[in-house]
């Protein structure tokens, strides 16, 4: 994560144009490809920026059907590429992930491995799908819980850390659970 981290730095304090696309953001991470990249949409769909849930939940399901077909590029599709950030959105992004990284480094290390390792991965890809569905629905505040769950995993399969892959299962279940229960009193009151 100390390479991200100094990679981060340097985006920061070398601005590129008026606009970051997030192409350049997603190419950034280099082999942490995963993780680093539902972690970045993740805090993507935080930003408030106009659409962004339905708009990252893309590339939210990109990045899971990259992890089913074991492949190790990010696979985010052009639409979502082609997004720009002004200048001072994509600096507050990348202050926003080094300061996740640099407490993640922190707390953050290799534990129970196997949850993590490429051959272990499918298993997570329907519950990341799970939270990108969850993200995609326009329910107002709904991204919190199911974006805090994916920055978790993201670390987790950065950081080689299934503690904290559980971590994020956890609170994604209780963010479909909340949104169930929404859609209950929802029923409920119709």
């Amino acid at each position: 994560m100390n390479d991200l981290l100094l990679r981060l730095k340097l985006a920061v304090e070398h601005p590129h144009e008026d606009q970051v696309s997030v192409r350049f953001l997603a190419d950034m991470h280099g082999e942490s490809a995963h993780g680093a990249l539902l972690l970045f949409l993740a805090v993507l769909t935080l930003l408030p920026i106009p659409f962004s849930g339905f708009l990252f939940s893309f590339g939210i399901w990109s990045v899971a059907h990259m992890m089913w077909i074991n492949d190790s590029g990010h696979g985010l599709p052009e639409r979502v590429c082609r997004v720009k950030l002004s200048k001072a959105s994509a600096t507050r992004l990348i202050k926003i992930l080094g300061w996740i990284y640099t407490k993640a480094d922190r707390i953050c290390a290799p534990r129970l491995a196997s949850l993590s390792s490429p051959t272990h991965r499918g298993w997570l890809v329907p519950f990341i799908a799970l939270m990108g569905f969850i993200i995609f629905l326009p329910i107002p505040g709904g991204n919190g819980t199911p974006a805090i769950a994916l920055i978790l995993i993201g670390l987790g399969l950065m950081a080689r850390d299934g503690l904290a892959i559980i971590a994020g299962i956890v609170t994604g279940l209780v963010g479909v659970g909340v949104v169930g229960f929404l859609m209950w009193v929802i029923v409920k009151v119709v």
